[in-house]
């Protein structure tokens, strides 16, 4: 958990180059569910507007898309 700790300022203080971000953010994506709303809705056989009510789904917005995480519940606190 210490390590996590230490990436977190990492990232916080602008410590890592933009190619190290990238490279973070494909390691991550391929250990997460993460996808549009509305591929998740097809995999999960629900609406579209189910999954964005829903609090069983993390959404995270990049750039302009929101996407949800499947498997970590919406929640209010920043991290």
């Amino acid at each position: 958990m210490i390590a996590l700790k230490n990436i977190a300022l990492a990232l916080d203080n602008d410590s890592f180059d933009l190619l190290e971000l990238v490279t973070i953010l494909e390691l991550t994506k391929d250990k997460l569910n993460i996808n549009t709303i509305s591929e998740m809705a097809r995999q999960e056989n629900k609406s579209p507007n189910g999954i964005r009510v829903s609090n069983k789904y993390r959404k995270i917005k990049i750039g302009k898309q929101i996407m949800v995480v499947k498997g970590v519940d919406n929640s209010n606190l920043p991290f």
